[in-house]
């Protein structure tokens, strides 16, 4: 197997399409909470107010410029005595605020506009009226006591800086925190970013195998097609639809499986998988009937000698089986069940032995092989996973090949690797892999459906018939002529 690709465009855009579900929830989720938030949190409302200094004296144009000049280094200074006590007490004696310098410290944000002579002082406040009160307080304040640390010319002079009132503060009309506007919208966007990353942390962690495109970039072997996810409890779906998606979808593999196979003889195939539960023995079945309903003379042989599932899919009476005839009990046609109304014989795993790998591994079950293929065209060999058991190991060099069923739910990328690796050590060939339970082409489904309308069923005004289920243009698996007949 190859190592998968880093991080593409397409993997990312894919991955975000995937779990749009995710980022879209992400995001109401953000906008929600921070309008949840704001619409409980206590306003603020920030009023400002402007003090101008000018020079206290100064007749000529050479005067007033130096007086503005040491305004101007003096500024810094101001700014620091308007957060001073000298300041701020005065404002909190007068106005009753009933807190400390420090704690009206934080209410406030003095700011110098650059190049200018211009101080503001902007008061935040949970009342509009008392931001407004606060502020020109602070402003009165400041300016009686840059008055009285200002250096004066001489006694009984007035004092060498002007400081006027230019904007008294006002009541504003809006808080300023919070927004109830902005703060859900910037919510939303930090819920956009936090899903997009989710969405990707998610694809990065999650080794599973969702795609064709996905089992392609991991394997080298041939990938023969999907087969859709489906609510239906049925385990033979391309007898229960025989004109449906799924039906078609077995079509194309065993189109595909005769192009994997073109040159070499494969008439015996392993079907197996990395885990239990990956359907494959609902795929080894499906395969069979699709196989026999092409023309074919086919054989399904139940080799999962610990947990078989071909009778019960089938409905079969699981007395007589795989492990009678290599008993030497019952012959083989004998032991085979066929599928009414197709060339598919049905070979049961009979009753469950103690030491199955014995059973697969003796010159008994080579015979049987080669008399099974001897009689027909496929022999399509169910098989246990090939992480728990050693059994499908055993079976796929003494067949022509191995199908691997993986499941896009739940099959991993490691155990693949590892299964696919198994096989091809203990000397098997794997033939193609079959992605399962795939997520369907909804657009591609509605085609084929209305492609396949039942005849006589109303479209519009006029009625359609019914048509093949397969294209013509679709390559059928070509019968292999069969041996010993």
């Amino acid at each position: 197997m190859t190592e998968p690709s880093g991080w593409t465009l397409s993997r990312i855009w894919g991955a975000l399409r995937k779990l749009w579900v995710v980022i879209v929830v992400s995001v109401l989720a953000g906008a929600v909470v921070t309008f949840a938030a704001t619409s409980v949190m206590t306003p603020n409302y920030e009023s400002t107010s402007t003090l101008a200094f000018s020079a206290g004296k100064g007749t000529t144009s050479q005067e007033l410029a130096d007086g503005g000049n040491y305004i101007q280094t003096q500024m810094p200074t101001f700014a620091q005595l308007a957060t001073s006590s000298a300041v701020l007490q005065p404002v909190i004696d007068e106005l009753r605020l009933g807190m400390s310098v420090n704690d009206l410290k934080k209410q406030m944000v003095v700011t110098i506009p650059q190049n200018t002579l211009v101080l503001q002082v902007a008061v935040s406040w949970t009342s509009a009226q008392e931001s407004a009160t606060v502020a020109n307080a602070i402003a009165q304040s400041l300016t009686t006591v840059v008055r009285q640390v200002a250096p004066k010319p001489s006694t009984g002079q007035r004092s060498a800086i002007n400081v006027t009132l230019v904007d008294k503060a006002v009541a504003a009309e809006h808080p300023t925190s919070p927004d109830k506007v902005k703060d859900p919208i910037l919510g939303g966007l930090a819920g956009l970013v936090i899903g997009v990353l989710i969405v990707l942390v998610w694809t990065l962690v999650d080794t599973r195998i969702p795609s064709l495109q996905v089992l392609k970039q991991l394997t080298g072997a041939p990938v023969l097609g999907s087969v859709s996810r489906t609510r239906s409890t049925a385990r033979l779906w391309t007898v229960q639809d025989p004109s449906g998606q799924t039906a078609e979808e077995f079509r194309r593999i065993s189109s595909a499986l005769a192009y994997a196979t073109f040159g070499k003889e494969v008439r015996s195939i392993v079907v197996t998988s990395a885990s239990p539960g990956e359907g494959k023995s609902a795929v080894s079945a499906n395969l069979a009937l699709t196989l026999a309903g092409l023309g074919s003379k086919v054989l399904l042989l139940d080799a999962d000698l610990r947990r078989p599932r071909v009778a019960a899919n089938f409905e079969l009476v699981d007395v007589v089986g795989l492990t009678t005839v290599l008993m030497g009990r019952t012959p083989l046609n004998q032991a085979t069940q066929q599928h009414a109304g197709s060339d598919l014989d049905i070979l049961t795993s009979g009753a469950l032995p103690p030491n199955p790998a014995e059973f697969l591994t003796s010159e008994r079950m080579r015979t049987l092989l080669d008399e099974a293929v001897a009689h027909y065209d496929f022999v399509i060999i169910d098989s246990p996973p090939v992480l728990s058991v050693a059994d499908a190991g055993l079976l796929a060099p003494i067949t022509d090949g191995a199908l691997v069923v993986v499941d896009a739910k739940h099959t991993r990328q490691a155990a693949l690797a590892s299964a696919m690796s198994s096989l091809q050590d203990t000397g098997g060939r794997i033939t193609g892999v079959v992605l399962n339970r795939a997520r369907p082409d909804r657009r591609g489904a509605a085609r084929y459906g209305e492609y396949l309308a039942p005849k006589g069923q109303r479209h519009g005004s006029r009625d359609v018939t019914a048509r093949p289920a397969a294209s013509d243009s679709e390559p059928r698996p070509v019968k292999a002529a069969r041996r010993g007949q």
